[in-house]
């Protein structure tokens, strides 16, 4: 596993999913729950209780699953409509960052410097990319033999912006492979030392470390068991470090909800390219002069919001 850089960015357990705000008494008892539980802290309170006169002090999106130069697709058609989609953002509220979170291409590495300077260099915001399980490295000598060469960082990478911490995880294999992996948990645990400090840390791994179709998550998380505990303890961190506000997963097409672990808020963002999942679309995070912070799933093919969380 290749070790991170650190980059500043320039200006330009109860486990439950949720579909919209939450009513806390009601829910509980339509999940069988003492009303008593705690489930989450004091600071989460409902997206839409905000106060209305608050400003944006910083606003990202993320997207994934773009899998360029997937067969029998028309993947420049959904390249040129994601990089619309995230200029418009752009040029309405703003947006000071994107991430792709993975799955940039669709098993044909020798694509991603096209998807880089066909599209991706039309974008008018930084943009950081997060390797995914379909972005196979190249062979020895050749241009995209290291995430380092195609993008000029490892895959292993954090971004510093505004005093707030971006953290983007590899969980993927070198090669075609159907092990999804645990995240490096020493690699995370020497950035999240690192940063003790910052407002608010963000945390990017393209494939979910809970263990696929367990404990009421989704589909398609860590399933290899040498990989399972690793994962756990990867979980376990996220889950124990104060200032990781959000943790940010893609790979599964289908999910567009926030799903809740421990004192831990974990998101996923659709898809915006690829044969099959849900509507397409991607997640875009706010946070306030106030520090709140809200994120909210944008429907990118038919307009509007899918649904609306507190960090």
């Amino acid at each position: 596993m290749s070790q991170s850089k650190t980059s500043f960015a320039e200006p330009k357990p109860n486990f439950h999913h949720f579909d919209m705000p939450l009513k806390r008494r009601s829910f509980l008892g339509q999940l069988g729950l003492a009303t008593t539980t705690t489930l989450l802290p004091a600071r989460w309170v409902n997206a839409q209780d905000l106060p209305a006169d608050r400003k944006i002090k910083l606003r990202f999106a993320i997207a994934s699953d773009l899998h360029y130069g997937q067969n029998n697709t028309p993947f420049d058609e959904y390249a040129g409509n994601m990089v619309n989609w995230i200029n418009k953002e752009q040029q309405g509220k703003g947006l000071d960052l994107f991430f792709l979170n993975g799955d940039l291409v669709n098993d044909k590495t020798e694509m991603l410097p096209e998807l880089r300077d066909k599209h991706l260099s039309k974008l008018q915001m930084p943009y950081y990319c997060i390797k995914g399980n379909h972005d196979y490295l190249g062979a020895e000598g050749s241009p995209t033999e290291s995430w380092s060469k195609i993008w000029g960082y490892d895959s292993n990478h954090t971004v510093v912006y505004k005093d707030y911490v971006f953290v983007m995880a590899d969980a993927s294999v070198h090669a075609k492979s159907h092990i999804y992996r645990a995240a490096d948990r020493h690699w995370l645990k020497s950035e999240f030392d690192k940063y003790v400090k910052a407002p608010a840390i963000f945390t990017l791994i393209h494939i979910q470390q809970r263990k696929h179709m367990t404990q009421g998550w989704p589909a398609h998380g860590v399933s290899n068991p040498e990989e399972v505990p690793k994962a756990e303890a990867v979980m376990e961190l996220l889950e124990s470090t104060p200032n990781v506000r959000g943790v940010f997963h893609g790979h599964n097409h289908m999910e567009t909800k926030m799903w809740i672990s421990g004192e831990r808020r974990y998101f996923f963002d659709s898809h915006v390219g690829g044969s099959w999942g849900a509507t397409k679309g991607y997640r875009i995070v706010e946070v306030y002069d106030s520090d709140e912070m809200v994120s909210y799933q944008v429907n990118a093919e038919e307009g509007g919001e899918l649904n609306r969380d507190q960090l």
